[in-house]
């Protein structure tokens, strides 16, 4: 087996690498592009179909990718391989929502998939170096995790409110308490509700026992917050773009 599809640690990964910043240059240009070509995706049904094949590729190679890696190093087992982890959990419903579009499951990638993506990116749990298999998967999965959640928002009518924010986070909630109790009944760390990641990440600074949970909840309601200050400031732009547009046809006019 070569040795970039092994378990062997050649190079450990190191923060803020070469290859670590070249990873976050490609996922920050990446959103810039969907953000400042939005309109234009949306009209072009050509473009926005490679768009959204090319992201679901890189969703649906990664995860069997992951499988494969485990099964041929006869490494797999459940607490790494099986998608309950949000991200892993949030990439299957990302794949379902580019072939059938729908309302709640693009509220609920865009609140719960996108910025931890991002904080995932700059924060990574993965111990191998550029250009190991784990690293490629690892980068390119989240990735196309934090576009799939923006290109949804951008090429559909779905509407981001404060209403929709309170109903996914109860949704988050829910699919949390499910997962607290898995990890009691199997001993995983899904959700790291059982503990903080392995890695130093804003989770290491929530504090320990009763105080983590509140602080992760806090948290979480944060990371929902900027979300949604995210988007509309997003489309107070798009608007205000539009009405500028409108202008300059009427003076041409």
């Amino acid at each position: 087996m070569p040795s970039w599809f092994d378990t062997n640690v050649q190079e450990p990964f190191q923060f803020f690498s070469t290859s670590h910043i070249i990873m976050l240059s490609i996922l920050f240009s990446g959103i810039v592009l969907l953000l400042i070509v939005h309109n234009v995706i949306r009209k072009n049904v050509t473009l926005q179909r490679g768009i959204k094949w090319s992201i679901f590729s890189l969703l649906f190679v990664s995860e069997a990718g992951h499988q494969i890696w485990g099964l041929a190093n006869q490494n797999w087992n459940m607490e790494d391989h099986a998608p309950f982890h949000l991200c892993g959990n949030a990439s299957l419903l990302a794949m379902i929502a580019l072939l059938r579009p729908s309302k709640r499951l693009i509220q609920l990638i865009y609140f719960a998939a996108v910025l931890p993506a991002i904080i995932t990116l700059l924060t990574p749990e993965v111990f191998y170096s550029f250009p190991h298999f784990r690293f490629l998967k690892f980068f390119l999965h989240h990735m196309a995790l934090a576009w799939a959640g923006i290109f949804l928002v951008i090429t559909t009518s779905t509407e981001i409110s404060f209403k929709s924010l309170l109903h996914m986070f109860g949704v988050l909630n829910l699919y949390a308490a499910f997962i607290f109790v898995l990890n009691r009944m199997i001993g995983t760390n899904y959700l790291f509700l059982a503990g903080t990641p392995d890695v130093t990440t804003p989770l290491s600074a929530l504090g320990d026992g009763v105080w983590y949970y509140i602080n992760l909840e806090l948290f979480c309601f944060a990371i929902f917050l900027v979300m949604y200050g995210f988007y509309r400031l997003g489309r107070r732009w798009s608007r205000s773009n539009e009405t500028v547009e409108e202008e300059k046809k009427s003076v041409n006019f």
